[in-house]
């Protein structure tokens, strides 16, 4: 659990991440966002990379509180899956500029802590979509003749593309609406 402070410094983050990039990522700004001094800043977090680490720590941690309902649910596999997916979509709609810092590359390129924490969120989710689509495969709701990770990248990867295009296209459409309408596309595709 993080202190009003604390969470209040992992937003402003989030916040300048997406309006001035990674360049613009400095204790400096985050303090003069806040209002705060630099010292106050190292008062709660050590450096700009424990920021970030906390801050994939918490999305990975919620994300897996989210999950774990849906997993564990007696829902279709297809359902299990569109849930899943919807479940994304909020959390990005609700907050946007974590879309900046979650699929940013040039932000965990170097930062070996940073590229592992996001490896290990890429293949908590890998993780969970296999085992939907397995389960989907078992009970004959899911394509067969598809390899259950080549199906997961499919969806995992068109799915990063739509929010990222969402993102870039400065969120002026619903990605609600253009997520229902991927659904209806990928159901036709890997429905058995």
């Amino acid at each position: 659990m993080h202190s009003k402070r604390q969470n209040q410094i992992i937003e402003e983050t989030i916040k300048l991440i997406h309006t001035k990039g990674i360049q613009g990522l400095t204790i400096k700004n985050i303090s003069q966002a806040i209002g705060l001094t630099e010292a106050a800043i190292y008062r709660h977090f050590k450096s700009k990379d424990d920021i970030l680490s906390t801050m994939l720590d918490d999305f990975r941690e919620k994300l897996d509180s989210k999950s774990q309902p849906i997993l564990n649910s007696n829902l279709t596999a297809l359902n299990k899956l569109k849930t899943m997916l919807n479940q994304l979509i909020e959390m990005f709609s609700s907050n946007p500029h974590i879309v900046s810092v979650i699929f940013s590359d040039e932000i965990f390129r170097n930062k070996k802590i940073l590229s592992d924490k996001i490896i290990n969120l890429i293949k908590q989710n890998d993780k969970y979509f296999k085992s939907i689509i397995e389960e989907g495969q078992e009970t004959k709701e899911i394509r067969r003749d598809i390899i259950t990770e080549e199906l997961a990248v499919i969806i995992m990867g068109s799915f990063r593309m739509i929010v990222k295009n969402w993102q870039l296209d400065n969120q002026k459409y619903s990605l609600s609406e253009r997520g229902n309408n991927f659904f209806d596309s990928l159901f036709k595709i890997i429905s058995a």
